[in-house]
């Protein structure tokens, strides 16, 4: 008895995220969605194109929708990139540091902020259905010049960090975009 149960129970709960998904959908009752390539208004290279796979796999892993070719789908999600900046958030000055000049200000670390327009578009008739502003933002550690002779920093590590805090706010706004798309319609 205590068997049929758990198992009850377990079925039950394991559902309910199913149930949930059904009633979340896009204004309208569309099922198939197209993502083009974001514009990008801010002078970060290749940031559309991260932005843009991280919205489609929250898409596609959602099942909430069919993502398709422009040609096969019923409304477009277009984006844009309006700024993408980085903000020093913390500095240090070097006055009795025998590897750097005195009077030496570094910044030790920046704040990225990503503010994308997004707008849902059918694809007949280019009628805006919906449309919205998000803003991410993430701390990112600089490069630490502390070495005798070393007066600028690893420009390899400057962008592989950059990519990968984009990636990390990327992946919080296609959330975010998702969520307020597909709730309460």
């Amino acid at each position: 008895m205590i068997k049929v149960v758990l198992l009850f129970s377990l079925l039950l709960s394991s559902c309910a995220y199913k149930i949930g998904q059904k009633f979340r959908s896009l204004p309208g009752g569309y099922q198939k969605l197209s993502i083009p390539v974001f514009k990008n208004r801010s002078m970060e290279p290749g940031a559309e194109a991260i932005l843009t796979a991280a919205l489609k796999e929250e898409f596609f892993r959602s099942t909430v929708l069919k993502v398709v070719s422009d040609n096969d789908a019923e409304v477009r999600l277009e984006g844009q990139i309006d700024t993408l900046k980085f903000d020093s958030m913390a500095i240090k000055e070097y006055d009795n540091n025998n590897h750097l000049p005195i009077g030496t200000v570094l910044a030790t670390s920046y704040n990225m902020t990503v503010i994308l327009t997004v707008k849902l578009v059918r694809t007949g008739t280019s009628e805006v259905l919906w449309q919205s502003q998000f803003t991410g933002s993430r701390p990112m550690n600089a490069s630490q010049v502390t070495i005798a002779g070393v007066n600028s920093v690893n420009p390899i590590y400057n962008q592989n960090a950059k990519r990968m805090v984009l990636e990390n706010v990327a992946n919080e706004l296609s959330n975010q975009i998702h969520n307020n798309l597909t709730e309460n319609f």
